[in-house]
């Protein structure tokens, strides 16, 4: 005798498992779940006695959730799991077929069985008014002693189950044979049928109470279910969070008329009212709904909804929320960053370790390293992930405007504010993160309104005067010195302090060369029609000096791409393409004079000579290789400053501030 699980796919138990108390029910078991393809949720075990109880209690730990047996095991299971059985009956016509099978007098055949088997072969024998002896053991135990005490001299077949089958192995000198009981195909097809229908009603009300739970859980109010006497039945997470103190009080006042109830109905009306109340526990206020479970016209439960005093506001807020087209999300993890570089991991760990802290980051690092992107990662990373994250570039819009969208305004606060009033971005975050980039560009006025935030945590919309609290974690960045700003008078030094309580610096490009080829490998599996850049190719690439980093980087593989004609990228294609001065002995190449060579990239201080100009910093460089990108996407685009700015990864508003500084128009 065996046991032959069927598990579901992934491991899982199978949801039903048939007990077969005899071979012939094991297979036609068998044969019947293949036909109807249910193997991967139907499981057949061969057992009897106490190995099916020991087998059904293990199923039951692993997660089955119907059996089917027949005869002395389904009273076995019924009355040690609580799992669903289903029976499957005996029947005349299947004690005629093993009859039929034994192939002998009727009395030279013996039934043998237990309960539900022993009274359908009383039924057979006197519907059919055979000869046939029958015994009933006292238990599977007692089986070889009173086959040996009872049967018939003269006896040459037992009908039977496993039972039988193990004691005719036993007493092999009276040369007895066995008989399976057999079953009919359609009685084992009604039970699984049966414990289909049951696996059905137990999903519906499985995804019925997940529906309700997980709807309640997501619910901004506490929700508690009393009984009558005031013991907690369920609560949802927000109620597992609301203090003891305003929980004792819940039955107090008129809310005490519940517990008074004792399970009955008021006499003057036959549902109890719904009752609300307001409580003020501490400095907070809370207001609670009572609304009473009747069933069959008799009081059994009361749910309590809690709401403090701020829930309209956050209901507002997450009304305007929803209605906005922008999505508050941070969409980068720590996960998604590219580099296994010394420093940058350095960076990586530092970040993470700001991501458990409530305080104000500052992140600095030259344009184009990826400032946003350790921003949505640090948030994302933090207690606050669920909530929201909002940017706003403190340089792409004229400080007027700015100072609107950071601080909200009401009704006719200014000529051409929206009738509605709009929330700032300070509201939307609230118990989320603010990220200004480019900080270094805020006006000094700005400034003064963003330490109050910082300072007292609350707000005041433009034309208002009703201060709103906020809970919200800033994280600033910029690629300016702000230190020397506050020198040159342009930037508050109490601000810089509240902002930079924890310092991210970014490390360049020039810096954790050795990423780039992981760079390079991450932008081209992303495009349509990857290409493969050959190691000289690369080598040409990193030996760039890359003033706008990863963002200039990932342009230059942009054009490259694009205008490459077929899959494979050599060192002097990419140098045509990109109209970079290339020789065999390229960077990298192992020459002996190959470190005297010149970077491939055009020297924007000696391009700047050249032309007339005096580039005396690194800024100046920076600004006219940016300017060059710009005239140069401008020129491919003719003109057309939409796709420049798509190009370019910046915004339209950004772009035309690029163009007003560079004089490009």
């Amino acid at each position: 005798m065996s046991a032959i699980i069927c598990a579901a796919p992934g491991g899982q138990a199978a949801d039903i498992v048939i007990f077969a108390a005899s071979e012939t029910f094991a297979q036609t078991a068998r044969e019947l779940i293949l036909e109807r393809r249910l193997e991967n949720h139907i499981a057949v075990t061969e057992a009897t006695g106490e190995r099916t109880l020991k087998l059904a209690l293990q199923f039951a730990r692993e997660g089955s959730r119907v059996f089917i047996s027949r005869g002395r095991n389904t009273k076995l299971i019924e009355r040690h799991v609580s799992v669903p059985v289903i029976n499957v009956p005996y029947l005349c016509e299947e004690i005629y077929s093993s009859f039929l099978a034994a192939g002998a007098p009727p009395e030279r055949v013996a039934m043998v069985g237990f309960d539900r088997a022993y009274n359908i072969m009383k039924t057979f024998r006197r519907i059919s008014g055979l000869d046939v002896q029958l015994i009933e053991p006292q238990s599977p135990g007692t089986v070889i002693k009173e086959l040996r005490e009872k049967l018939r001299p003269g006896t040459e077949a037992l009908i039977g189950g496993f039972s039988v089958k193990r004691a005719i192995s036993e007493i092999q000198d009276l040369g007895l044979r066995h008989i399976p009981l057999t079953v009919e195909p359609s009685n084992i097809s009604l039970a699984i049928d049966s414990a289909l229908n049951i696996l059905a009603s137990m999903d519906r009300k499985d995804e019925f109470l997940t529906t309700i739970s997980t709807t309640i859980n997501r619910i901004s109010n506490a929700v508690m279910n009393f009984d009558v006497n005031g013991k907690l039945l369920f609560s949802n997470a927000r109620a597992d969070h609301m203090p003891q103190s305003v929980k004792k009080y819940l039955f107090t006042g008129e809310a005490a008329f519940y517990l008074d109830l004792d399970g009955r109905t008021p006499a003057d009306s036959r549902t109890a009212p719904k009752k609300e109340q307001i409580l003020h526990v501490g400095d907070d206020t809370y207001v609670a709904e009572y609304l009473p479970v009747i069933v069959n016209k008799r009081l059994k439960s009361i749910v309590v909804i809690v709401s403090s005093e701020n829930s309209i506001q956050m209901a507002e807020k997450r009304l305007r929320l929803s209605q906005s087209k922008r999505g508050y999300t941070a969409k980068n993890h720590f996960h998604d960053m590219i580099g296994n570089s010394p420093v940058f991991q350095e960076t990586i760990q530092l970040a993470k370790k700001y991501a458990r802290s409530q305080s104000s980051v500052l992140i600095t690092g030259e344009t184009g390293t990826g400032k946003e992107l350790f921003a949505q990662s640090i948030h994302n990373a933090s207690s606050r992930c669920s909530e929201p994250f909002v940017a706003i570039n403190c340089a792409a819009l004229p400080q007027s405007l700015l100072e609107s969208e950071l601080f909200g305004y009401v009704k006719g606060a200014f000529t051409g504010a929206s009738k509605e009033g709009k929330m700032g971005i300070f509201e939307m975050a609230h118990r989320g993160t603010v990220f200004l980039d480019e900080i270094g560009e805020m006006d000094l006025n700005v400034q003064a309104k963003l330490l109050r935030v910082l300072q007292e945590r609350e707000v005041c919309r433009l034309g208002d005067d009703k201060i709103i609290p906020v809970d919200i974690r800033i994280i600033s960045a910029t690629n300016k010195d702000l230190e020397e700003l506050v020198r040159q008078k342009l930037f508050r030094e109490d601000l810089l302090y509240r902002l930079n309580v924890l310092e991210l610096r970014l490390p360049p490009l020039r810096e954790r060369t050795g990423d780039i080829p992981l760079l390079i490998k991450a932008y081209n599996g992303k495009q349509n029609h990857p290409v493969t850049f050959l190691p000289e190719a690369v080598r040409l690439l990193e030996a760039q000096p890359y003033p706008g980093n990863i963002r200039q980087l990932f342009n230059l593989l942009e054009r490259t791409i694009t205008l490459s004609d077929g899959d494979m990228i050599e060192a002097s294609q990419l140098a045509n393409i990109l109209h970079l001065p290339f020789s065999s002995a390229s960077p990298n190449c192992g020459s002996p004079d190959c470190g005297s060579k010149e970077p491939a990239f055009p020297d924007p201080a000696s391009e700047a000579s050249s032309s007339g100009c005096s580039v005396s910093s690194l800024d100046s460089a920076m600004d006219l290789c940016e300017k060059e990108r710009i005239l140069e996407t401008l020129r491919k685009n003719r003109g057309r400053r939409k796709e420049t700015a798509e190009q370019l990864n910046i915004s339209p508003a950004t772009l035309w501030r690029k163009m007003k500084k560079y004089d490009i128009f």
